[in-house]
């Protein structure tokens, strides 16, 4: 099932769908697998159109060299380029969804990848909920912390950019909430030079005593062998599992400062909300 243009009124609407139908898996070290295509190229072309402006981006050099615009990296400037832009306002709210979190575990379980959460509840209230069902979620998080709970699952999305002249993310295994991760490269077709790198790494550590990792404690590229790379290409998902083992990085960049590696990175995560 693909992400289809519809249309209400005079503004386009991402009808609420995400194909990752043929997406491939390596299981060794950790569960990985790659999709594509995963828009409408009319779809993917109009996303790629309303990108936002690099001046709301985050420089965030403790990750290694990379921008981010997040609900935790500029979340004012996030929520009102969102909100000010139908297609991404429409991608936000499916991203939120009950359904989307389904998809993506449905997926995994029939490539024998079952994180057996199908059961669990889905946090779906955000910024851009009605005030009531915003309190309400408010007074859930309260007795939840009060009570112990383990959690409920919730799913957010940010918008990444990364020069191509030395941009690159350090090993590391991702935040122990974090349950899943995609990865949804942004560029236009011919746009990106392979040469450059760019590319997901997945990676296993050289001193296998540091391969119980996680906690994220991060790592340096001359400590770690790369098992696999999945290249940068235009819309494509790269998609991968928390595990104590996850290792993945973007090594250093080799082309043009005014080339940017842009993706849409997706969390499944698991808080008390």
């Amino acid at each position: 099932m693909a992400i289809g243009l519809i249309t209400t009124g005079d503004a386009p609407a991402i009808a609420p769908a995400f194909s990752l139908a043929n997406a491939q898996f390596r299981y060794d070290p950790y569960p990985v697998g790659v999709a594509r295509p995963v828009f409408m190229p009319s779809n993917y072309d109009a996303l790629l159109d309303a990108w936002p402006s690099t001046d709301l981006f985050q420089y965030r050099p403790d990750l290694g060299k990379k921008y981010a615009l997040s609900e935790v990296n500029n979340a004012e400037g996030y929520h009102r380029f969102v909100g000010g832009h139908p297609l991404w306002l429409r991608m936000y709210r499916w991203v939120k969804s009950r359904e989307f979190v389904a998809h993506v575990l449905t997926t995994l379980a029939a490539r024998r990848v079952d994180l057996g959460l199908h059961a669990d509840p889905v946090h779906t209230t955000h910024f851009f909920s009605p005030w009531p069902e915003r309190v309400r979620a408010g007074f859930r998080r309260r007795l939840r912390r009060r009570t112990g709970h383990a959690g409920v699952l919730r799913s957010r999305f940010e918008f990444t950019m990364m020069p191509a002249d030395g941009g690159c993310i350090k090993p590391h295994t991702d935040h122990f909430t974090k349950l899943i991760t995609l990865v949804v490269s942004m560029a236009r077709p011919g746009e990106w030079d392979p040469a450059w790198g760019g590319g997901t790494d997945v990676l296993r550590p050289k001193d296998i005593t540091t391969n119980f990792n996680y906690l994220n404690r991060q790592m340096e590229f001359a400590e770690m062998d790369m098992i696999d790379s999945y290249a940068y290409e235009p819309n494509q998902c790269v998609l991968f599992i928390k595990t104590f083992n996850s290792h993945h990085s973007v090594r250093p960049m080799t082309g043009p400062p005014t080339a940017l590696r842009r993706t849409l990175t997706i969390n499944i995560e698991r808080v008390v909300a």
